[in-house]
């Protein structure tokens, strides 16, 4: 057998058949929910210029220093296959116009992102992402019902025992305090952490807070609580947002450590993950997002609030199928159609035509010369009504449906087909 000479780059992977499934459905999912709570879709290009990334996720961030996919185009603009979708959709937010709408501006989207990482399971460098944004409103209530859509998102695909992990990282003035005393407790430390956290420490201290290094997670866990460091508005705004998740009957934990790897991020930070009773509850966060009222600061425009989560399609596959939560193909009722003769194929192609235009589900093997092979496929897709014209039904005008059940056959005038076949269907 000859080797493959093409195939799919590293850490990319096609999408078809039964998988392709699981795709649609959560997309279908999705949809759903945007439209229930008046989002609008919003398609961003996948290519983005460089220094939007860098201004908004952060230098420091794993995304900016070791993930993107960058390229120069002959006129030397440096662009990048989105690593993520806030930033793009934030961006677009601010080039139409949209401060010029009704507040918030509820904007969704689901497509395919890139970052470079060692692949693994379920991680890939081309994956599919799924997020919902409110834009232009700080109000504490849009952070509880960012968080109120992503639990039922989660919902609606199937998982239980959810549970939402929440914590405010407070305003630029709350962590100034903050990160002079998480560094000062880190002075000590340094001997005790991983080498990545002492970068982080000199970069972006608060990124030591993210990292998952169980050694490192133990020395934090002794660690100044940023909560106790919140300014009068942020801890007001926390304070809200909480008794909203509570009245709605949210499940939510709080955790003090939890500030996200991006540094858009302020205030209200949450990820979505299973419940401690679960045995998955290891595996992490199934959703994440947050409020980014300093994002339009970062990139050099008005300052506008924003608040918003998102969630990796293939790890939500994932943990569908360890889960085993299956979906199965909806499959409209269908008719097939067996053709025997140049003149009967002819007819076959406008009948087929005929039958679109009325919504009704076709299926044939039209290249095809042999009746036997064509009833066959039939069967093999389960079809019951078929519709058999040979070459007297092709001179006649005239077509043959059969019961494939029953194997009843009856004979109609080709202009009474259309009507024969709904009272069939219906």
């Amino acid at each position: 057998m000859n080797k493959i000479k093409y195939q799919t780059p590293t850490g990319m992977h096609d999408v078809f058949g039964k998988e392709q499934v699981f795709y649609d459905k959560v997309e279908e999912t999705a949809k759903k929910l945007a439209e229930f709570y008046a989002f609008q879709r919003i398609t961003t290009p996948i290519l983005e210029d460089q220094e939007l990334f860098i201004r908004s996720v952060g230098e420091g961030t794993d995304i900016v220093e070791k993930e993107m996919f960058t390229l120069k185009t002959k006129g030397k603009d440096l662009l990048v296959l989105r690593p993520e979708g806030t930033a793009p959709v934030f961006r677009a937010y601010i080039e139409n116009g949209m401060q010029s709408f009704s507040q918030p501006v509820k904007l969704w989207y689901y497509g395919p992102f890139f970052r470079y990482e060692r692949p693994q399971a379920g991680r890939y460098r081309q994956f599919w992402q799924i997020g919902f944004e409110f834009v232009g409103d700080k109000a504490p209530v849009y952070d509880a019902q960012t968080i109120l859509i992503a639990h039922n998102l989660l919902k609606d695909i199937g998982f239980k025992n959810i549970v939402v992990s929440i914590n405010s990282i407070g305003c630029e003035e709350c962590r100034k305090d903050y990160k002079k005393a998480l560094n000062s407790f880190l002075k000590n430390k340094k001997d005790l952490i991983c080498a990545d956290c002492k970068k982080r420490a000199e970069k972006n201290i608060l990124r030591v807070l993210d990292c998952k290094n169980p050694k490192c997670q133990q020395v934090l866990s002794e660690a100044p609580q940023i909560v106790d460091y919140l300014c009068p508005e942020c801890k007001d705004h926390f304070k809200h947002v909480l008794e909203y998740l509570e009245e709605v009957s949210i499940p939510y934990r709080l955790d003090p450590f939890l500030v996200r790897g991006l540094d858009y991020y302020s205030k209200t930070v949450f990820e979505i993950g299973f419940s401690e009773t679960d045995k998955e509850e290891a595996l992490g966060s199934l959703a994440g997002g947050g409020r980014y009222d300093s994002l339009g600061k970062a990139l050099k425009s008005d300052d506008i609030p924003g608040v918003g989560f998102s969630m990796g399609v293939e790890r939500i596959i994932a943990l569908m199928k360890l889960k085993n939560i299956k979906y199965k193909e909806k499959k409209k009722e269908s008719i097939f159609i067996v053709q025997v003769g140049e003149l009967a194929r002819k007819k076959t192609l406008k009948i087929i035509e005929e039958l679109r235009s009325q919504k009704i589900n076709v299926s044939e093997a039209i290249s095809k010369e042999s009746m036997k092979l064509q009833l066959t496929k039939a069967n093999k897709l389960a079809i019951n009504i078929v519709l058999i014209i040979g070459q007297r039904e092709a001179l006649n005008n005239t077509v043959i449906i059969k019961n494939m059940e029953t194997g009843k056959q009856s004979i109609v005038e080709q202009e009474n087909i259309v009507k024969e076949i709904k009272k069939r269907i219906k």
